[in-house]
């Protein structure tokens, strides 16, 4: 080493000497560093010393091959990281092109523009951090944007449709609540009033529009129904009042036929005197608790009748037995039915059926009884499983709320009704005091139409309290049909 270092001179021992020092801290450096290009960039950087710097010539072979060694180490690194790169990129690129073709296809052919939007931001989320060739990625990129530019389009003309529709139903709609309001106001028949408004109002349920539109609508439809249904009150009035006046005419003739089918022998008169009465009871005006009230003040005469006939020609036992056995079966089989069957409106009418073959048979009173209260039980069973089927379904409920807010509206108005005659006679009232104590006289009188008017005063309050009630609970059914947004 010494005889080395002797064959030197001075300079070049001295530039071996630092070249293998920086040599040394370079590749040090080269070891650390994980940026293949930094490391790549020390290495040129230690091989410019090289240039022009005097050494011995193992010396500088000795440094350049350790110094060649590193890079040969690098370049395969960098090789390796290219080929790394490729085969990442390639794959990456096959998944994002398809992902980038589906999102094309469906930007061009999707019903839902929202959805289609939020898988066109899924895919473009895959282009950050994905390792791709410059050219693949500008060209996806590309592609993709076209499909956004494309949606938008289609999300503008969806919007300008929407728009249009949205018109034209206003206007078609509009036109079928002002028709269906005109026929329900001027219609005398104020049931087919109420389903000609039921009807466009489920048309508008559904229809598309503004807010503002539907509530628009809807208050008019709103109204008609509060029109119709004050209507329909002063109907009842009327009906209630011509029903009353037919029954104090019936009720006594239907008691005295009674009278007659227990003790006339003039059999052929009394049945065709029942049969008149019964056509006229059937077309009259009567409530339908009053029609099955004298219906089966007549029913009973009619059995009367034709028990004391057939008692006359000796044959009523002997068919009534017969007739019991045939019914017997009968309302064992419906009974049986009603138990265990799903057709409820076939078995139903085979119930009814069942029952109408009871009118004008013959049959022992106890026997009648039994077997109609058997056939009863069948169509009580038959009710309570039919109400349960539906009572799950929960149909029509909000035609049922829709009837329950006009009936509220009816209550309230009848109540502001009351209010006005009360505050009327509450008036009239308070001038009574005013001339009794003009008068100065202190009687009993005085003290009475003082406590009236406490009374009066009172019942307003308590109408005005029930009216605050009802309106509060119409808010709350209003926001039930239509929530609040």
């Amino acid at each position: 080493m010494l005889d080395n270092e002797r064959m030197r001179d001075e300079e070049s021992l001295k530039n071996y000497k630092e070249l293998k020092v920086k040599l040394e801290q370079t590749l040090g450096k080269v070891k650390k560093t994980s940026d293949l290009r930094e490391a790549k960039g020390y290495l040129i950087e230690i091989q410019n010393c090289f240039k022009g710097l005097k050494l011995h010539r193992e010396d500088r072979e000795e440094l350049y091959n350790r110094l060649q060694l590193s890079f040969a180490d690098l370049n395969q690194k960098i090789n390796e990281d290219r080929l790394n790169f490729e085969n990442e990129a390639a794959m990456n690129y096959f998944e994002i092109k398809n992902k980038v073709e589906e999102a094309v296809f469906m930007a061009h052919n999707t019903k839902d523009t929202r959805e289609c939007w939020n898988f066109l931001l899924e895919v473009q989320s895959l282009f950050k951090g994905a390792k791709l060739q410059r050219e693949h990625r500008e060209t996806l990129y590309a592609r993709l944007q076209g499909a956004f530019n494309a949606l938008k389009e289609l999300q503008n003309t969806q919007a300008n449709s929407f728009a249009t529709e949205v018109s034209e139903n206003y206007n078609e709609l509009k036109q079928s609540v002002e028709e269906a309001v005109a026929f329900s106001i001027h219609t005398d028949d104020t049931r087919a009033g109420k389903d000609g408004l039921i009807q466009v109002q489920s048309h508008l349920r559904d229809a598309k529009l503004s807010r503002e539109q539907k509530d628009e609508l809807y208050a008019k439809i709103q109204e008609a129904f509060t029109v119709i249904n004050l209507r329909k009150e002063e109907e009842t009035e009327k009906n209630l009042s011509l029903a009353q006046s037919q029954y104090d005419e019936y009720k006594p003739k239907v008691d005295e036929i009674l009278s007659q089918s227990e003790h006339s022998s003039d059999f052929k008169t009394v049945r065709e005197k029942l049969k008149e009465l019964q056509s006229n009871i059937r077309e009259s005006a009567l409530l339908r608790e009053q029609r099955l009230e004298l219906q089966a003040l007549l029913q009973q005469a009619f059995e009367k009748l034709n028990f004391r006939q057939d008692e006359e020609r000796g044959s009523y036992t002997k068919e009534a037995s017969e007739n019991y056995k045939r019914l017997k079966a009968l309302v064992s089989k419906g009974l049986e039915q009603a138990e265990e069957t799903h057709e409820y409106k076939d078995t139903r009418e085979f119930l009814k059926k069942i029952q109408s073959e009871f009118k004008g048979i013959k049959l022992i009173k106890e026997e009648r009884e039994e077997l109609y209260a058997r056939l009863q039980t069948a169509f009580e069973i038959l009710n309570t499983r039919v109400d349960e089927y539906f009572h799950t379904k929960k149909k029509n409920w909000e035609v049922r709320m829709q009837y329950k807010l006009a009936e509220t509206n009816t209550e309230i108005h009848q109540l502001k009704a009351d209010i006005e005659r009360d505050l009327e006679n509450l008036s009239e009232l308070e001038d009574h005091l005013d001339i009794l104590i003009s008068s100065g006289k202190d009687s009993t009188a005085k003290t009475g139409i003082e406590a009236r008017i406490i009374s009066a005063r009172s019942g307003i309050e308590k109408k005005k309290r029930e009216i605050e009630k009802l309106e509060t609970e119409m808010r709350e059914l209003k926001n039930r049909i239509e929530p609040e947004e």
